[in-house]
C-alpha cells in the first residue's frame, strides 16, 4: 500500500511541477514577446472541439453511441442545466462490462468536474485544475457546456503557444 502511495505522490509532484512550469513558461513567453496579456488568454482559446453533454439517466448504450460517432473522449453530464461530472471513453467502457448496456450514466464512477466561464485566464483554470487533480474543466456560457478541458490539454496549449510565439 505504501509502494502505490509513494507512486502516486510522486506523480502528483511531477504533474504539479510540469503544471507551474508550463505557466512560467506562458509568462515568459509573454514577456519576450511584448504581450503581458498572453498570460491572461481566455480558456477558450484552448477549446478544441464543442461538446455534446449528457444527463445521469441517459443509457450507457446510448452514450457509448455518442462517443463512437463523435470526437470527443470526455463528456460533461449535466442534471439541471449544471455539470456535475466528467465521463470518459474508458469510464463508458468499464461500465458497459460492469453494469450492462442499459444501466444509466449515473451508475458507473464519474469523474468530478470544475466548473469555468470562457473568459477565465488559462492559468486561473491550471491552478484550479492543478488543485483537483482528479477533475476536469467543464467550460460554460450561456447555461450550458461549450467546452471540456483537463489539465494536460491545457500544458499542450502553452507548450505550443511557447514554440509558435518564440
Amino acid at each position: 500500500m505504501r509502494r502505490i502511495e509513494r507512486t502516486t505522490s510522486c506523480w502528483s509532484r511531477w504533474i504539479g511541477g510540469l503544471a507551474n512550469g508550463a505557466i512560467s513558461a506562458l509568462a515568459s513567453v509573454a514577456h519576450r514577446v511584448g504581450a503581458p496579456t498572453l498570460v491572461g488568454v481566455p480558456v477558450s482559446a484552448a477549446i478544441l472541439t464543442r461538446v455534446v453533454a449528457v444527463r445521469p439517466e441517459q443509457s450507457l448504450d446510448e452514450v457509448a453511441q455518442l462517443f463512437v460517432s463523435g470526437r470527443h473522449d470526455v463528456l460533461p453530464v449535466v442534471d439541471r442545466g449544471q455539470p456535475v461530472a466528467v465521463l470518459t471513453r474508458q469510464d463508458v467502457a468499464a461500465g458497459l462490462e460492469r453494469v450492462g448496456p442499459h444501466a444509466p450514466v449515473a451508475a458507473v464512477p464519474l469523474h468530478h468536474v470544475v466548473t469555468v466561464m470562457p473568459g477565465e485566464p488559462v492559468s486561473h483554470v491550471l491552478e484550479r485544475l492543478h488543485q483537483r487533480p482528479d477533475a476536469v474543466a467543464v467550460v460554460v456560457d450561456r447555461g450550458g457546456p461549450v467546452g471540456v478541458v483537463t489539465e494536460e490539454t491545457l500544458i499542450a496549449y502553452i507548450d505550443q503557444a511557447t514554440r509558435t510565439a518564440v
